[in-house]
């Protein structure tokens, strides 16, 4: 009978203790048994992004004629551009130069809100690239620096001011273009959010302007509805560093200089964790012990009745104008402000359908970055809809047609609407880039024990995996590349073998035979072996998840197939290891006639694995093996372990 990290009866401390540092090295040659572990699953939100910008990349053509033309080239371009597109791809570059030649007269609200965003993701690119590449230049970030992407603001500028010139010269609201009287909740969305971009790029644009908006949803808002008692949770620090509030440095633990009015606005915070319902001067959370929440949302035109997309709608642009006015708003109207914003949201929770559409989906995408907001009540309003995205996405890396106007018409418009909402588009709106590539010192914003986040110690950075490797493929830099390095370096021992999908990916996505090259080596640090052929490393990856599967299962009637693999695996170590564990795993008794044979294997670190294997069949401690011993000496050493092994086995049969 074997024993298979068990107990025998009556065991001393001695041999227990013994036994303990067995396990021990056995560990540290590959995995530890029954621990709960899992191979990494693919970053399905990286995966869906990759795959619907393969689509646009293939469909998209600018058009030459027509305002909506132009709005729908601007909003693929924003899109493209947000998932990694660099902006120097032909396409893009092409996109960009059709764009700016006709868009300087341009009137027509969704248009040039689209090449608004567009402009600033280009920017914004740009920023992330320094932060990335460049780290000592980041302390710049903190501020928006006019001398970054120079040849994109002029082109910005024009497009703000022509977008606040054509608000509705009675009133808050926007049309599709100049109107003295008419306006949708639709266009008016869009065109704050525009605006919202030249606030951030330091675009002058005049304070009527936004009080304008802030009378024209407070005023146009349903006047009653019935209370709720349903309360939004918003973003604990620690949550918004995880996310987008701010550009993280990535060369230490610097901060930016703080300005009079960060002191000032610091004064008035106070801080929520541990709640869900604090209020502050500036910017009250809902749910405030002793304020009552109401049900009333917007439409779309202000007739009193309410539609999930327009109260979004209304939301956001309320939101925003707070923020932006923060400081310059009567208290009259800022009360009255922080309640609409209360009973949007409850008419929100009460409502709850954000995946109907498209365009629903991006306008709470907007409501819940630029409000902060964690939970809509109990409902995790981002996983909700990226979990709902990635379901629906069809095979071509399209998403089919929703409810919203113009959504069945062009597979374009959803997929460019759903690259966004993945990506988290807010923050290329609204605020600086984000860090969510690169952070400072050891952190873990994923779920406990993935290891999409990897933190390298000699750097002191913490890097996601997926985004990076997307990341390269788009905009391939050097830089990159060496920083790939130390992803393979630090990255678990037992579970490199993930990496190679990505890096299949990346290496298919680069013409440079330099760049291929540093690959191939990784490639081949990973498997352990040179193999001639490219399509090899990805045949070794398909067995090694196979053989990892099998191992974390530990069904074995699986057995045969791990047997086979280990007879046909003559040059690769590190398969041949993940082979040995999986056997082990399965209790296997067909191992360790293997593992014997194998302390005379031609190569040291199969030597030495086989030997530490053995001793998982055993409660004692098998004689010494030294698998770096000169030839004589390892032999001699080979034939005792042999013998030991059959004496145990003898006096195991013996008791039956």
């Amino acid at each position: 009978m074997f024993i298979f990290f068990g107990e025998e009866p009556g065991m001393s401390l001695r041999k227990k203790i013994s036994f303990v540092s067995a396990l021990a090295l056995v560990v540290s040659t590959l995995l530890l048994p029954g621990v709960s572990i899992s191979v990494r699953a693919a970053d399905a939100i990286s995966e869906a992004i990759d795959a619907g910008t393969t689509y646009l990349l293939g469909q998209v053509k600018a058009k030459q004629v027509g305002h909506r033309a132009e709005g729908q080239v601007a909003l693929e371009t924003y899109a493209l551009v947000v998932s990694g597109v660099s902006i120097n791809h032909p396409l893009i570059r092409r996109n960009f130069d059709h764009l700016n030649a006709r868009m300087s007269k341009s009137r027509h609200t969704y248009t040039l809100a689209c090449y608004i965003f567009a402009l600033d993701a280009a920017i914004s690119q740009i920023e992330q690239d320094i932060l990335i590449l460049a780290p000592a230049k980041a302390q710049a970030l903190f501020r928006d620096n006019p001398r970054i992407g120079k040849e994109f603001r002029p082109h910005l500028k024009k497009a703000v001011e022509n977008l606040a010139d054509i608000q509705m010269a009675g009133g808050g609201g926007w049309a599709y273009g100049p109107s003295k009287d008419k306006f949708d909740n639709s266009n008016t969305q869009f065109a704050v959010l525009g605006l919202g971009v030249g606030v951030k790029r330091n675009i002058p644009i005049d304070r009527k302007v936004w009080l304008k908006i802030l009378d024209h949803f407070v005023d146009g808002q349903q006047e009653k509805g019935p209370e709720v008692e349903e309360r939004v949770t918003l973003m604990r620090p620690s949550d918004k560093e995880a996310w987008n509030s701010r550009v993280k440095l990535i060369d230490g633990d610097k901060k930016a200089p703080e300005t009079a009015k960060d002191k000032k606005s610091s004064k008035r915070k106070k801080s929520s964790q541990g709640r869900t319902v604090v209020v502050t001067p500036a910017n009250p959370e809902v749910g405030f012990e002793g304020i009552k929440v109401y049900k009333r949302g917007f439409d779309y035109r202000n007739a009193g009745g309410a539609t999930w997309n327009m109260t979004c709608a209304g939301l956001s642009s309320l939101i925003l104008a707070r923020d932006t006015l923060e400081g310059k708003i009567p208290k009259q109207m800022l009360n009255a402000l922080n309640k609409a914003v209360r009973d949007g949201y409850g008419w929100l929770m009460t409502s709850w359908a954000p995946t109907k559409s498209y365009y629903g989906m991006y306008s709470l995408e907007k409501v819940g970055d630029l409000g902060d907001v964690k939970l809509f009540g109990k409902h995790d309003w981002f996983d909700e809809m990226s979990k709902h995205l990635i379901g629906q996405q069809l095979v071509d890396g399209s998403w089919p047609g929703g409810a919203a106007h113009g959504e069945k018409e062009d597979p374009r418009i959803p997929t460019s609407f759903a690259l966004l909402v993945l990506n988290r588009a807010s923050s290329l709106i609204t605020k600086n880039p984000n860090s969510r590539i690169v952070v400072s010192g050891k952190s873990n914003p994923g779920e406990s024990g993935a290891r999409d986040w990897v933190y390298i110690p000699d750097l002191n950075k913490t890097v996601h995996y997926p985004s990076l490797m997307r990341h390269i493929r788009m905009r391939p830099n050097v830089k990159l590349i060496r920083f790939l390095d130390n992803i393979v370096e630090s990255y678990p021992l037992e579970f490199k073998g993930e990496l190679i999908p990505d890096m299949a990916k990346v290496r298919d996505a680069i013409r440079s035979k330099s760049v291929r090259a540093v690959i191939d080596g990784h490639l081949e640090k990973i498997t352990g072996y040179e193999y001639k052929e490219w399509e090899s490393y990805l045949k070794w990856y398909r067995r090694w998840e196979r053989v990892m599967a099998i191992g974390l299962s530990k069904k074995k009637e699986n057995v045969q197939d791990l047997l086979t693999y280990y007879a046909s695996t003559k040059r690769s170590v590190s398969l041949k290891k993940a082979v040995m564990w999986a056997l082990v795993q399965c209790q296997a008794q067909e191992g360790l006639p293997l593992f014997l044979a194998d302390l005379d294997n031609e190569d040291a670190g199969i030597r030495q694995a086989a030997y530490g294997y053995i001793k998982a069949y055993f409660v004692d401690f098998p004689p010494t093996f030294s698998p770096q011993a000169a030839d004589a000496t390892r032999k001699a050493q080979a034939e005792k372990v042999r013998a030991w092994c059959s004496a145990q086995l003898a006096k195991q049969k013996a008791r039956g």
